[in-house]
């Protein structure tokens, strides 16, 4: 009977995996995890067998509600003393959890443990500007806790050791600064990764004074208070909701296409502004990971690639208002979402590039550009 039950269980989450799959793990801030498409390869290398685990494990139903009551036993009864105990100042954790003082945070990167990947991604980049030489590159780094030690305020380097490497003009290169405690509780979010309305609004000046265009005028900025936990408060039970903002902008007119086709906007910040988002995620309101993603405004200019991950995600569209054309890649899903590989050379040329821009972190720099540089 019980093993019945268990197979009844388990075929429940494979038919939801197949026939309607779950888009989003609300509860962790994350995508669900789907059904993967078989191959030989894959079969052969275990990576299908694994992943038919990780979405049978989304799909289930009451997966996540079981998630819920373990985390509210496990982390639940531990967060009080860890609150309490870092009310002095200074890193405290237990488990996977890191508080210092009111924010979620990872602890800063030694050098020596990036310096020769970050090094590698430096030749990277030289490599496809010296293929590409009536192409202006540009980079944009964004320091986060993980670049700085936030008891001390000793920086580790990262940055210097990227862009002594790099090729590219001083005024080419640039950075979101931080330089204190005081800084990252100003410009990211408490209880996620990413950079926060007015972080982004940061970088997104900063680029626009790198890339030489002028800046939207912000109208302002929408508030929600307390509706918001990032991917560092996944799975950990009494952290209190976050506000979450966006800026407010006048975009002008533009299409945007993703390997699947048009669609009417990217992100749901008009959703959000409006009270009618369901449930709130630095994705839902910004836009989802995607391989690709052009924005068209139809006007005459330049023709912009930006390379980078999540944080773009916040700030590409305003960016697309001051070119013609505005190709978004993401290295991490690119080769998968429209089956070839990327490659630079062949890209420019294709879509006729004017600027590349590289805008990302220690996990960008560090890992995703070698990882799935393209070629």
């Amino acid at each position: 009977m019980t093993v019945g039950l268990l197979l009844l269980f388990l075929l429940a989450g494979l038919a939801r995996a197949l026939i309607s799959p779950d888009s989003e793990i609300f509860y962790e801030n994350r995508p669900a995890r789907r059904f993967p498409a078989f191959s030989a390869a894959s079969f052969l290398d275990g990576t299908w067998q694994s992943d038919v685990e990780d979405a049978l494990s989304d799909q289930v139903p009451a997966a996540i509600r079981m998630k819920k009551l373990y985390n509210i036993f496990d982390t639940g009864t531990a967060l009080p003393v860890i609150r309490m105990l870092g009310q002095g100042g200074g890193y405290v954790g237990f488990r996977n959890i890191c508080f210092f003082e009111d924010m979620l945070v990872v602890r800063p990167v030694a050098l020596p443990e990036k310096e020769d990947t970050f090094l590698a991604a430096a030749r990277h980049i030289g490599s496809w500007q010296d293929a590409a030489p009536g192409t202006e590159f540009y980079v944009y780094y964004i320091e986060t806790d993980r670049d700085l030690n936030l008891e001390t305020g000793e920086k580790s380097g990262l940055y210097d050791c990227l862009t002594g490497a790099l090729t590219l003009p001083a005024g080419r290169v640039g950075r979101l600064r931080v330089d204190s405690f005081a800084d990252y509780h100003r410009l990211f979010f408490k209880t996620d990764h990413h950079w926060n309305a007015d972080g982004s609004y940061q970088g997104y000046l900063d680029l626009c004074a790198l890339l030489g265009i002028t800046p939207l005028t912000v109208r302002g900025q929408y508030r929600l208070p307390a509706c918001y936990h990032g991917t560092r408060a996944a799975g950990v039970e009494g952290v209190p909701a976050e506000d979450f903002a966006v800026n407010l902008f006048d975009y002008p007119d533009m299409t945007v296409t993703i390997p699947a086709g048009p669609i009417p906007d990217y992100g749901m910040q008009s959703l959000f502004v409006n009270g009618e988002l369901e449930s709130v995620s630095y994705g839902s309101v910004f836009g989802v990971d995607c391989g690709e993603l052009v924005f068209d405004t139809g006007r005459p200019g330049k023709n912009l690639l930006v390379m980078g991950d999540s944080y773009d995600n916040a700030v590409v569209k305003a960016l697309a208002a001051g070119f013609s054309k505005t190709y978004c890649v993401d290295l991490r899903s690119y080769a998968s979402e429209l089956r070839r590989p990327f490659v630079m050379a062949d890209y420019l040329k294709e879509h006729r590039i004017d600027c590349v821009v590289f805008i990302g972190g220690v996990d960008y720099f560090g890992e995703t550009l070698l990882r799935e540089g393209g070629q």
